[in-house]
C-alpha cells in the first residue's frame, strides 16, 4: 500500500522528504544538549544549619529528628544523611515512579512540621531537588590584583551573581572562598574585666542601640511625612560611641572595652586558582536546561558585566561543556565518517554512483526523521542518542540494498521501472517489516530495566527505533519512487549473476561455493566445529573478560581529595595544598595543564553542598588539562600518587577521575567502590571499618583505600559547675553564652545587622574577642564571667538567680513558655549587683577529647564508608577479591557490610541483561514463528545469535575491552542484525524447496545468491561503526565497547552464518518430504 501510494504521488513523496529534512535540522538546533539523557531519580536534599554545633550534637539534635519524621513520606526508597559541624545534610531517595515535585512538597511540609522540636535559633531547613542538574558545570572565578579577599567576595556575591541570574537555565549557589565582610566589635578581655563588663552586656547594648525599626509616616498640616530615625547606626565608627552601662554616673562606651571595625568573619574556606587566592561561584543548570546554552550565556554575559573594578578578572573555569562539545562533535564526525565508508563500500559492490546514492538516501532521511521524533518526545542530544544514530547508520542501508537488488531482478524480467518498483517493494513489504521488527525487538527488554541503566539506554533504544521505522518507510516509498524514475525504461541485458562473474566478486564466489558444498557434504563436521568454537569461547575466553559498570573515560581533569591530620588549622592545610599545587605544576607539562583550583576548609552555609570538605583539615584540588592534551590523565594521576606519598607523609590524598561522566554515574559518591559498614553506634562499627581498611589495602589492584569519616577531631569540652555558677549569681546558660560569644561571636544566638548606606547591602554586626587573643587554653579559662556574689539561697531560688529583669518566651521553639535569663535572644538583662569579677576557670573546667568530623547515616543507622579506587578495568573480579577479604572480618552483632557504588550498579546492570538477552531471543523467535508458520525454521535462523556471541567475546578479548553496559547493549544490537541476515538465507531456500528443489540444492543456491546482499549489509554496518570501534576521538570512549561488540559479533557471525546456517537448514530440510529435481529458482525476488 505504501509503495503504490508513493508511486502515484511522487511529488508528495518529495515534499515530505524536504519537510523531514527541514524539521530534522530545526529539531536538532532546538534540542537540549548534554552529556547524558536526563536521569530522573527522584531525590531531595534537605539542609539545616546551626552554627557552633559539633557533628555529634547536630546528629542528635537535628539530623536524627528530621530523619525520623521523613520516614513518614510516601514512596521512600532509602535515606542518607551527613552531620557536620553546624550543618546537616539529608538526602531522601524516592521510588522512580514518584513525582519529584510531589516529593519536594511532601518533605517541605514534614521538615517545617518539626521546627518546634529543633533547638532554638536553628536556621529553617532548605529543601532542594537533588540530581544530575545539581552537579556544577563550571566555576565562575573572581580574582583581583588590587582587591582583598573581603572585597572580592562582596563583588562576587552582590554584583556578579545578580547580573548572571538572568541567563536562561542557570542556577548557582553562594560564592566559596574569600572573606565574609562583617562589622565586628573586637572586645578586649582585660579592659572588660577592669570595668566589670561581660560579652552579654556588649551584645545587649549593641542590639538595643542599633536596630532596624520602622518609623512609619506622620501628617503635619497639609503634608504627609515619611519618618526616619537614627535607630540604625549608619557609620561604623559611631558604634564605638554606643553606651553599654552607666556606672556611678559615668557611661562605659564600646570604645572603652574594645573597637568596632569594618572587618571580616574568621575565614573557614580558602579558594586558590593557579596559586592565587580567589573566589568562585559554583554554576549549575536548572532541571531540563541546556548545559551548552548556559555556558554560551555566560560567555556572552562576561564582557557585558558592569561595576567590575580595574585589574579584576571574572573567568569561567573548570568548564564541563568543553568535554560535552568535544564528545558530541567527535560522535558527529565519526558518524559521518562511518556513513562515508559504508557508502564507498556500496559503490564498490554496485559499481554505480547513481545506485549507491539511491541506497545512501536512507541515511539523511531516516536520521532527520528520527531527530524530529526525539524532539517531539522530549529527548536531548547526548552521547546516548547520538550513539544510537551512529550505531544504525550502516544498518539503515540494509533495506535499500535489498530493495534495489530485488528491483534489478524484476527489471531483468523485462518490466518497466514503475512496474518493477511496485512488484519488488510489494514482495518485500512483509519480510523487511519482520526483519526491522527483529532489530527493534531486541531493545524491548530495556524498557523493563531499573535504576540509572533505564534512563541511560531507553533514549538510545528510542533513537534506534525511530531511525529504523523511518528507514522502513523510506525503503517502501522513497527508494521505489527514485528507482522507478531512474529505470523508467528498464535496463539492458544481462543478469546480476552474469555481472558478478565479470567483476571482483567472482573471486569471493570462487572461494565460497566450494566451501559451502563441502560443508553441506560434511554436515556433522561443520556443526561440530561450530559447537566446539562456541563451547571453547565460553569456557576459555569468556571467564578472562574484564567487567565494569561503564567504560573509563579520559575527561581531561581529575580531583584530589586532601585530608591533613585531623584538627589542622586552615592555615596549615592551605600550606599543604600549596605544596600539592606545586607538585602538580612540576609533574604535568605546561602545554597540558590548563588550571589548578583548590578549595580548603569547610564553608558554613548553603555553599558547602558544592564541596566535599568536612572541616578545616580537608581540601580538594581540581586539575584541569587543556583540550587535546598529549599525556594521559591516568598516567599523570599515577605519577602524582607516588610523588605525594613520598613528599607528604601523614597527608591522605585520593584521586577521582572521569570528570562529569563519573559525577553523573556515581551520583555524588567519592569512589567507585564504597564499602558501607552500618551499625547502632560508632564505637561498634569503627573498629570493623578499620579492620576492613587494612584488609582491602592488601588486595591487588586497589589504591586510595581510606575511611571517609574522621575519628580524632580535637574537641574541647567546657564543663560548667552549676552549683558554683549559682553561688556567683549566674546560671549555666549565662556562662556558656558568654564563652560562645567571646570565641565565635553572637551570630548563632542573637545576631544583629548593619546596612551599608552606600550600597544598602546588609552585613552582620557582631561582638567577639580577636582571634589572636585566644591562642591557648589559659586564654579561654581567663574569659571574664561577671557575676555578683550572693548568699546561697533555697533551691527554688538557685534556678532563678540573676533573673531580675524582663524575660521572653521563645514562641516558635520547643522551649515556648520557659523563662530564661534573657532580654534579647540568649543574652541576660544583667544584674547590677557587683562583686569580685568571676573568670571561666572559677565556674568551669576544660577537658580535651576527640570525636568524629562527621556522622553519617544510612536509613537512620550509623554508617562508616571505606572507599576504594580500583586499578584497571576489571571491577567485577576485584569486587570478588574484596568480598573474599571481607568474609574474613568478624562482625559484631547488628553490624552489617554492604558494597555500594559502581559495583552495585554493575551487578544490577548484569542482572538486567541476564533477563534481557534470553527475553530478546524469545521475542524474536515468536515473531518469526508467526512469519514462517514454522517452529523449526526460526530456530535455524536463531543459530546466528550464539555464533555472533563468539565474535563479540573474541573482539572484546583481543582489544582488552571490558564487559560493561555499553558492550552488552552492543550485543543486543548485534543479535537483531545477524538474525535479519539469516532470514535472507532461510527464506530464499524455503522458496526454492517450495518450487521443487532438493534441500541441498536449495541451500547451495540460496548461499550463492544471498552472499552478496548479506556481505553488503554486514559490511555496511561494520564500516559504519568502524570509526567508533577504533576509538580515536577524545570523548567517545563510552561508545567504543558498544561498537566493538557489534563489529566483532557481526564479522564472525556473518562468516559463520554463511556456512553453518545453510548446513543446518539443509539438515532440517532433508528430513522433510523429498523434493523433485532439478532445482528451480523462486519466482519471487531476492528478499528477506
Amino acid at each position: 500500500m505504501l509503495t503504490k501510494a508513493a508511486l502515484k504521488n511522487p511529488y508528495a513523496v518529495f515534499a515530505i522528504c524536504m519537510i523531514a529534512l527541514v524539521l530534522g535540522g530545526v529539531s536538532y538546533q532546538k534540542m537540549r544538549v548534554d552529556i547524558f539523557p536526563e536521569i530522573k531519580i527522584p531525590t531531595i536534599l534537605v539542609t539545616t544549619f546551626y552554627r557552633g554545633m559539633s557533628p555529634s550534637e547536630m546528629e542528635g539534635a537535628i539530623t536524627l529528628k528530621m530523619e525520623q519524621r521523613f520516614v513518614e513520606a510516601s514512596y521512600v526508597e532509602h535515606i542518607e544523611s551527613q552531620s557536620l559541624a553546624g550543618m546537616s545534610y539529608i538526602k531522601v531517595f524516592f521510588q522512580p515512579e514518584y513525582s519529584i515535585d510531589s516529593a519536594q512538597s511532601e518533605l517541605t511540609s514534614l521538615a517545617y512540621s518539626i521546627i518546634r522540636l529543633l533547638p532554638p535559633g536553628v536556621y529553617p531547613p532548605s529543601v532542594y531537588k537533588f540530581g544530575v542538574s545539581s552537579l556544577p558545570v563550571g566555576l565562575l572565578s573572581v580574582s583581583s590584583d588590587t582587591l582583598g579577599p573581603k572585597e572580592i567576595r562582596d563583588l562576587a556575591y552582590f554584583t556578579v551573581r545578580q547580573q548572571i541570574a538572568t541567563i536562561p537555565g542557570i542556577s548557582f549557589g553562594p560564592p566559596l572562598g574569600g572573606k565574609v565582610r562583617q562589622i565586628t566589635v573586637f572586645m578586649d578581655p582585660s579592659r572588660m574585666l577592669a570595668r566589670g563588663i561581660s560579652p552579654s552586656d556588649v551584645v545587649k547594648a549593641i542590639n538595643a542601640q542599633s536596630a532596624i525599626i520602622p518609623a512609619g509616616d506622620i501628617k503635619i498640616g497639609d503634608l504627609d511625612y515619611y519618618v526616619y530615625s537614627n535607630s540604625l547606626i549608619d557609620v561604623v565608627d559611631k558604634i564605638n560611641d554606643i553606651p553599654i552601662k552607666v556606672v556611678n554616673g559615668t557611661p562605659i562606651l564600646v570604645r572603652d572595652i574594645g573597637t568596632a571595625a569594618d572587618s571580616a568573619a574568621i575565614q573557614t574556606s580558602i579558594v586558590r586558582v593557579n596559586g592565587r587566592e580567589a573566589t568562585y561561584i559554583p554554576i549549575t543548570r536548572q532541571e531540563g536546561a541546556n548545559t551548552l546554552e548556559v555556558r554560551d550565556g555566560i560567555r556572552e554575559k562576561l564582557p557585558k558585566l558592569t561595576e567590575i573594578p580595574a585589574n579584576t578578572t571574572v573567568k569561567f573555569l573548570y568548564d564541563q561543556s568543553l568535554y560535552i562539545r568535544q564528545a558530541i562533535a567527535n560522535l558527529q564526525k565519526e558518524g559521518l565518517l562511518g556513513a562515508g565508508l559504508a557508502g564507498l563500500m556500496i559503490f564498490l559492490f554496485l559499481r554505480s554512483i547513481k545506485a549507491a546514492l539511491v541506497v545512501a538516501l536512507a541515511i539523511p532521511l531516516s536520521l532527520t526523521a528520527a531527530l524530529v521524533a526525539l524532539y517531539l518526545t522530549g529527548q536531548s542530544v547526548n552521547i546516548m542518542t547520538l550513539g544510537g544514530l551512529a550505531l544504525v547508520i550502516g544498518t539503515l542501508l540494509d533495506n535499500n540494498i535489498v530493495v534495489q537488488e530485488n528491483l534489478h531482478r524484476h527489471l531483468e524480467m523485462g518490466k518497466d521501472g514503475r512496474t518493477a518498483a511496485e512488484d519488488s517493494a510489494g514482495e518485500l513489504t512483509l519480510p523487511i517489516l519482520v526483519a526491522t521488527i527483529c532489530i527493534l525487538i531486541v531493545y524491548l527488554p530495556i524498557m523493563f530495566f531499573s535504576g540509572i541503566i533505564k534512563y541511560l539506554f531507553v533514549p538510545l533504544a528510542m533513537t534506534v527505533a525511530f531511525a529504523m521505522l523511518a528507514d522502513y518507510a523510506v525503503s517502501m516509498t522513497v527508494t521505489p519512487v527514485v528507482l522507478s524514475r531512474l529505470y523508467h525504461q528498464g535496463h539492458g541485458n544481462g543478469s546480476q549473476e552474469e555481472a558478478d562473474q565479470n567483476d571482483w566478486f567472482r573471486f569471493v564466489l570462487a572461494v565460497y561455493e566450494p566451501l559451502l558444498r563441502a560443508g553441506v557434504r560434511f554436515k556433522p563436521v561443520v556443526i561440530g566445529l561450530a559447537l566446539l568454537a562456541l563451547i571453547g569461547t565460553g569456557a576459555l575466553l569468556l571467564p578472562q573478560l574484564h567487567s565494569e559498570f561503564f567504560p573509563k573515560v579520559d575527561a581531561g581533569n581529575f580531583t584530589m581529595i586532601v585530608s591533613a591530620p585531623e584538627g589542622s588549622r586552615i592555615e596549615k592545610t592551605t600550606a599543604i595544598v600549596a605544596d600539592i599545587e606545586k607538585l602538580v605544576q612540576e609533574t604535568i607539562p605546561k602545554q597540558d595543564l590548563e588550571e589548578v583550583i583548590s578549595n580548603t576548609g569547610l564553608y558554613f552555609g548553603d555553599a558547602a553542598r558544592f564541596a566535599p570538605n568536612t572541616g578545616n583539615h580537608t581540601a580538594f584540588v581540581l586539575v584541569n588539562l587543556v583540550t587535546g592534551h598529549e599525556g594521559k590523565t591516568e598516567d599523570y594521576v599515577s605519577t602524582l600518587r607516588t610523588r605525594l606519598r613520598e613528599s607528604l607523609p601523614g597527608v591522605e590524598v585520593s584521586f577521582q577521575t572521569g570528570g562529569i561522566i563519573s559525577d553523573v554515574l556515581n551520583f555524588g559518591l567519592r569512589a567507585p567502590i564504597d564499602i558501607q559498614v552500618k551499625g547502632p553506634s560508632l564505637d561498634l562499627i569503627r573498629p570493623v571499618a578499620e579492620a576492613i581498611q587494612q584488609k582491602i589495602a592488601q588486595v591487588p589492584n586497589t589504591v586510595d583505600v581510606r575511611i571517609k569519616q574522621g575519628k580524632s577531631y580535637p574537641e574541647l569540652h567546657i564543663d560548667v559547675d552549676r552549683t558554683k555558677a549559682a553561688y556567683y549569681g549566674i546560671t549555666q546558660d549565662r556562662v556558656v553564652v558568654d564563652v560562645i560569644t567571646g570565641i565565635s561571636s553572637n551570630i548563632a544566638l542573637s545576631p544583629n545587622y548593619w546596612l551599608d548606606p552606600k550600597t544598602a547591602n546588609g552585613y552582620f554586626l557582631l561582638a567577639q574577642y580577636p582571634e589572636q587573643s585566644l591562642t591557648k587554653t589559659e586564654d579561654l579559662l581567663n574569659i571574664p564571667i561577671i557575676g555578683a556574689r550572693t548568699a546561697l539561697g533555697p533551691t527554688s531560688s538557685l534556678t532563678t538567680g540573676g533573673a531580675a529583669g524582663s524575660t521572653i518566651a521563645l514562641q516558635n521553639t520547643p522551649f515556648a513558655g520557659r523563662n530564661l535569663d534573657l532580654s534579647n535572644g540568649f543574652y541576660a538583662s544583667g544584674d547590677e549587683r557587683r562583686g569580685p569579677p568571676v573568670l571561666l576557670r572559677d565556674v568551669a573546667s576544660l577537658n580535651m577529647k576527640t570525636g568524629p568530623d562527621s556522622v553519617d547515616h544510612y536509613d537512620l543507622s550509623r554508617l562508616i564508608n571505606v572507599l576504594v579506587t580500583p586499578v584497571g578495568n576489571d571491577l567485577g573480579r576485584l569486587a570478588q577479591d574484596i568480598e573474599r577479604a571481607l568474609a574474613t572480618v568478624p562482625l559484631p552483632k547488628d553490624v552489617t557490610i554492604q558494597l555500594k557504588g559502581e559495583v552495585a550498579n554493575m551487578r544490577s546492570a548484569i542482572s538486567n541483561f541476564a533477563l534481557a538477552l534470553p527475553l530478546a531471543v524469545l521475542l524474536i523467535y515468536l515473531v518469526m514463528v508467526g512469519l514462517f508458520r514454522s517452529f523449526i525454521d526460526p530456530l535455524i535462523i536463531l543459530v546466528a545469535v550464539p555464533l555472533g556471541w563468539i565474535g563479540t567475546v573474541l573482539m572484546l578479548h583481543l582489544t582488552n575491552t571490558s564487559v560493561n553496559v555499553e558492550s552488552m547493549i552492543g550485543t543486543l544490537m548485534m543479535m537483531g542484525i545477524v538474525v535479519s541476515n539469516s532470514i535472507l538465507l532461510v527464506d530464499f531456500a524455503n522458496r526454492m524447496v517450495d518450487n521443487g528443489a532438493s534441500a541441498e540444492a536449495a541451500v547451495l543456491e540460496a548461499g550463492k545468491r544471498r552472499i552478496r546482499p548479506i556481505l553488503m549489509t554486514a559490511l555496511a554496518t561494520i564500516l559504519g561503526l568502524l570509526p567508533l570501534a577504533l576509538g580515536f576521538g577524545e570523548g567517545n570512549e563510552t561508545m567504543v565497547p558498544l561498537a566493538r561488540a557489534v563489529v566483532g559479533g557481526l564479522a564472525v557471525s556473518t562468516m559463520m552464518t554463511l556456512l553453518v546456517v545453510p548446513v543446518m537448514h539443509a539438515l532440517v530440510l532433508g528430513r522433510r518430504a523429498p523434493a523433485v529435481e532439478p532445482p528451480a529458482e523462486p519466482d519471487t525476488a531476492e528478499e528477506r
